[in-house]
């Protein structure tokens, strides 16, 4: 008797959460546009967007560092280029900004590491010290 209680009673919960959920997606407020009456839109709030302009990184570049998770700031009227970043041994982050020549260098140090990295070393077949 007692499973037969508690399985009408989880049943009646699934269904209550069920219409829930329909009764909330319906009371959403409808988009900005549609809330004016006589077809007038109310008035957005202004959002004050500010542009960086870099000559020193192509777009591609940019796009890069965007994709690598940094973000643009202005600081003392020059454009720096800043991500959290993990602290070894802790979970506490730090964020680091570097400038646009800074960025071009740490890439072509990562690009040169990489090459070096992949370049066979040590004993070859044609050595004769081998």
């Amino acid at each position: 008797m007692f499973r037969l209680m508690s399985l009408l009673g989880a049943c009646a919960l699934v269904g209550a959460c069920a219409t829930n959920h329909s009764t909330v997606a319906a009371s959403a407020p409808p988009p900005p546009a549609a809330a004016a009456p006589g077809g007038a839109t109310a008035a957005a709030p202004k959002v004050n967007r500010l542009y960086l302009e870099d000559k020193t990184l192509t777009n591609d570049e940019v796009k890069a560092l965007l994709e690598q998770g940094y973000k643009p700031t202005s600081r003392n009227g020059e454009i720096y280029y800043c991500r959290r970043e993990a602290q070894l041994g802790t979970r506490f982050e730090h964020m680091t900004c570097h400038t646009a020549d800074q960025m071009k260098e740490i890439t072509r140090e990562a690009k040169d590491l990489a090459a070096e990295k992949q370049r066979p070393s040590g004993c070859t077949s044609q050595g004769a010290s081998c």
